[in-house]
Formats: structure tokens, C-alpha cells, sequence
């Protein structure tokens, strides 16, 4: 981690659906992972669908592709979802709304997926985001002086006012020319806003940029579930698995039936700036 806060939020607190969920090697069948995102942005929105493979085995996953999705609103409206393959950049497992659609603050949105006869739930509330005011870009004078850094040392800030009348917790993701950034693979940027406070004055984004470049910051809304399954599931990914270490647990999540994942329903704010001199 390059400053302070990005730390905090790493070890201290909790779109991730872009981590691939670890799952306990001492479990013997396969399990079915459900991972899943409706936002606020009119959009076909995706579930991805895989069951657990064996220790040894050499993928992560293996996709399922023929089980039945529906998401389900608290007001009994349902979409279908079909699968997928060849909505780049998605692969195999991943299913598509079968029409655009705009979650809505306040409401719970229900994922069922059905394999092999086998019914699986999960539910989530769709919480307000605050606006990120906006973005500012410096020169980082330690970048700016390494001369391996190869023109990558202009910084992004970005500035957010927090309402403090409520309990909110986020998810941050960071772009350059829209491919995502971390400061680590294992990263996930995620808080409450405990750490947050009021006013969140120029905090530096994941990553440096060159000129031309173009960084987008991403803030999502999610619920106390959610916060607690990616702060399981970053201690996961953070465990050193020594002797004296704690054994592996899966993450927390909102599935019924066995399933691991998380289901996420948010809100969006986002914003954009190119570098410049």
C-alpha cells in the first residue's frame, strides 16, 4: 500500500466480485459458488455461476452452464438471466439479464439459481452511495525521482463528503484506460465509515499513471453482509497459513443451501479524469 488509508482499508475493513473465493481444502465435494452484482445503472447485470474444484486440480473454478437464473425484487418483479460465453470480457459461467434494468435504492434484490435440482438463494439490499465530488491529479515526487518508473508518477486523488446521520459501508475499484489497478493482486478496498469520517480530502487511488492516461474511480454502496464477506475474504486471501495460523474459513455469505459467493446489490457513483500536464 502506497499511503496510510489505502492500508486501513485493506487490513481493516472490506463489483469485490473480481476476487476468485479460496475455498477450504479440506472440503471433499464440490461446491456451487454464486457470485453476482445489481447496480443503479440501467444495464443488463450478470450472476456467475462455478462449483469448487479439487486441491490439486490446475483451475481455480469450473464454470457451470446450464443452470436456471432469475433475480427477484421485494415487489415480485422477476428477470431472467441466460448464459453467456462470449459477452467479453466474461467467460463461461457467467450469465447475462436477458433485458437492461436499474436497480433501486431501499429495495432487496433475490438471486435463485437452480443446478442440477439443487435450489440456491441469496438476498441483498440495495443501499444509497454518496457522490464523489472529484478528482484531482498530482506528480508523486518519489515516482516522479525513480528512474525505473517509466513516466508512471502522477497520482490520483479523489475527494468524497460522507454523510454521517447513517452506517455505510463501500467498495472502492480503480481504473487506467478501463482495466482495473490494485497496489497487490489480493488487494480490495472496501470501508465503513467509522474509517471514513466526514470528509475524505484527497485520498490517493491504487496505482500510478502516465500522461494520457485516463483513471476512474468506482464507489459502491454495500450492505453489513457485504462488508462482512469481503472482510472474510480478504483475511483469507492476507492468511500466511503458518503452523500457528488460524485453519481456513470460508467467507460469510448471503447463500442459502450451501453455496458460497455473494450475491451484491449497490449503488454507484463514479468518477473520471485524463492525465494532463
Amino acid at each position: 500500500m502506497k499511503n496510510i488509508f489505502l492500508t486501513l482499508l485493506v487490513l481493516l475493513t472490506i463489483i469485490g466480485c473480481e476476487e476468485t473465493v479460496t475455498i477450504d481444502t479440506q472440503q471433499v465435494d464440490p461446491v456451487v459458488i454464486v457470485e453476482g452484482l445489481v447496480t443503479d445503472r440501467n444495464q443488463r447485470h450478470y450472476v456467475r455461476v462455478t462449483r469448487s474444484v479439487g486441491f490439486y486440480d490446475t483451475v481455480a473454478t469450473e464454470p457451470i452452464t446450464d443452470a436456471t437464473v432469475t433475480v427477484r425484487d421485494n415487489r415480485n418483479t422477476v428477470v431472467n438471466y441466460s448464459h453467456n460465453p462470449n459477452a467479453v470480457p466474461l467467460a463461461n459461467g457467467y450469465y447475462l439479464s436477458d433485458t437492461e434494468f436499474a436497480g433501486e435504492v431501499g429495495i432487496d434484490y433475490t438471486v435463485t439459481v437452480t443446478v442440477d435440482g439443487q435450489v440456491y438463494t441469496g438476498t441483498d439490499r440495495l443501499n444509497p452511495v454518496t457522490d464523489i465530488d472529484s478528482l484531482a491529479v498530482i506528480v508523486n515526487e518519489d515516482e516522479f525521482e525513480d528512474p525505473d518508473s517509466d513516466g508512471f508518477f502522477y497520482e490520483v486523488l479523489f475527494y468524497v463528503k460522507e454523510p454521517q446521520d447513517t452506517k455505510d459501508f463501500y467498495l472502492f475499484k480503480f481504473y487506467r484506460n478501463n482495466r482495473i489497478v490494485r497496489d497487490d493482486p489480493t488487494d480490495i478496498y472496501f470501508s465503513d465509515d467509522d474509517l471514513l469520517a466526514e470528509d475524505i480530502e484527497g485520498v490517493p487511488t491504487a496505482s500510478f499513471y502516465t500522461l494520457g492516461d485516463t483513471a476512474r474511480v468506482e464507489m459502491y454502496s454495500i450492505s453489513r453482509n457485504g462488508f462482512l464477506y469481503y472482510n472474510d475474504l480478504i483475511n483469507l486471501l492476507l492468511g500466511d497459513g503458518g503452523f500457528f495460523g488460524a485453519p481456513p474459513v470460508n467467507p460469510r455469505t448471503n447463500m442459502s443451501n450451501g453455496a458460497l459467493g455473494f450475491f451484491q446489490a449497490s449503488s454507484l457513483s463514479e468518477a473520471e479524469i485524463v492525465i494532463q500536464e
